[in-house]
């Protein structure tokens, strides 16, 4: 009897407690659901970090591969300059071996055995035929000249060829062409004796001053290095001498080398001198001397008689001029792409014992300008200059 109100009692009490525990639930469910909001905040990070990882394996990638291309691009460079180096070595050793083994004509170095002669040229030239063993200087067409005229070698090189009797010597040109050399270059004649002096004081081996000349003290007072007491060796040498800033006036590297010559030169070459050189004959202008230029490209001088004649030049027998290159001039090398001009200076030398037939006196590198790569370079008939012939053939 005491149990049933018990149980009656407990019923009820239960049911709220079940009612108040969903209502419980109820009320925790949107915390609950932020909480599990927070538990996804892990899998975000995991997110940016490999989003970041992969911008850093990305611009190491293209930090690699500026790298390699860079590398690869002095790789190329330093193959193409090889390659050039190889190229003009081989067109120096080749030109070496022309000059050595090639006969010499009025137009140039010959590039094969062939002769030409025709009606009265054998009886007017008669003498020269004998001096050269029977050999006939007579041009042909296809020599390689003497003149500064850019041919192509072996690749991409580019040479030309200048004989020192084409260039004027300060050392030892004949008075009448130095006169006429330092009135092209704007020097008064009042001034003349004194360049004169001081080129000749630098050169001599005493210490005695010539009449406004300089010595070793006067090169020391204005901070220039002393004199050397000997002739000329390069060209650019003369740019030491006191007062011949003067002389050289407006000239860079590359004019003077192609105005001037330190060999045992006295009287120009009229088949290979340049224009400022061929001004240095009495009676030659501006004018003619390009008249003189245009005619030798054409057909090469043959007679020094001839040439004063026509031109009406005011020389005596005496005063002759040179038709035939001598056994020395300059070698100008450079590549068709990039690199400085090489100037080689060289001496043929047959008769020396024991020794090479040529010999090399110096080499000096230019920096290229516009004549230089616009240049229009002409081809020999040599197979030595030859490109190279197409697999399999």
């Amino acid at each position: 009897m005491n149990d049933v109100p018990q149980q009656g009692c407990t019923r009820p009490a239960l049911r709220e407690a079940a009612v108040a525990a969903g209502a419980s639930s109820l009320a925790t469910r949107p915390r609950l659901h932020a909480h599990g909001g927070r538990g996804r905040r892990p899998q975000g990070f995991v997110l940016v970090a490999v989003l970041a990882a992969l911008v850093v394996i990305t611009l190491l990638a293209a930090a690699v591969a500026l790298v390699s291309e860079r590398a690869m691009a002095e790789a190329q460079a330093n193959v193409a300059a090889f390659e050039g180096e190889v190229a003009m070595t081989g067109t120096r050793d080749t030109m070496l071996y022309l000059l050595n083994t090639q006969r010499q004509t009025f137009g140039g170095i010959t590039v094969d055995d062939q002769m030409v002669w025709s009606v009265g040229q054998a009886t007017a030239l008669r003498e020269d035929v004998e001096e050269r063993g029977g050999q006939s200087p007579l041009p042909i067409g296809n020599e390689i000249r003497l003149d500064g005229t850019p041919y192509v070698g072996v690749g991409e090189t580019r040479f030309a060829l200048q004989d020192d009797a084409g260039l004027f010597s300060p050392n030892w040109a004949s008075p009448i062409f130095r006169e006429r050399f330092f009135q092209q270059r704007g020097i008064a004649p009042p001034e003349v004796p004194g360049i004169e002096a001081t080129r000749l004081d630098y050169q001599d081996p005493d210490m005695l001053y010539r009449l406004g000349g300089a010595e070793a003290a006067a090169y020391r007072s204005k901070g220039l290095p002393s004199p050397s007491n000997r002739p000329l060796v390069t060209p650019l040498e003369a740019r030491r001498i006191m007062q011949w800033d003067k002389v050289l006036a407006g000239l860079d590297d590359a004019a003077v080398m192609s105005l001037l010559t330190v060999s045992r030169i006295s009287i120009p070459n009229v088949n290979s001198a340049p224009l400022q050189v061929l001004r240095t004959i009495p009676g030659v202008d501006e004018d003619m001397a390009a008249r003189m230029v245009a005619l030798r490209d054409q057909t090469p001088f043959l007679l020094v008689w001839q040439l004063v004649q026509t031109f009406g030049l005011p020389l005596s027998d005496d005063d002759t001029l040179l038709l035939f290159a001598a056994n020395s001039g300059t070698l100008r090398l450079w590549h068709n792409a990039t690199g400085p001009v090489r100037v080689i200076h060289w001496t043929l030398t047959p008769y020396d014992e024991g020794g090479r037939p040529w010999r090399l006196d110096y080499e000096i590198a230019l920096p290229r300008d516009e004549v230089t790569d616009n240049a229009l370079a002409r081809t020999t008939q040599t197979p030595l200059f030859a490109p190279p012939a197409a697999a399999g053939r």
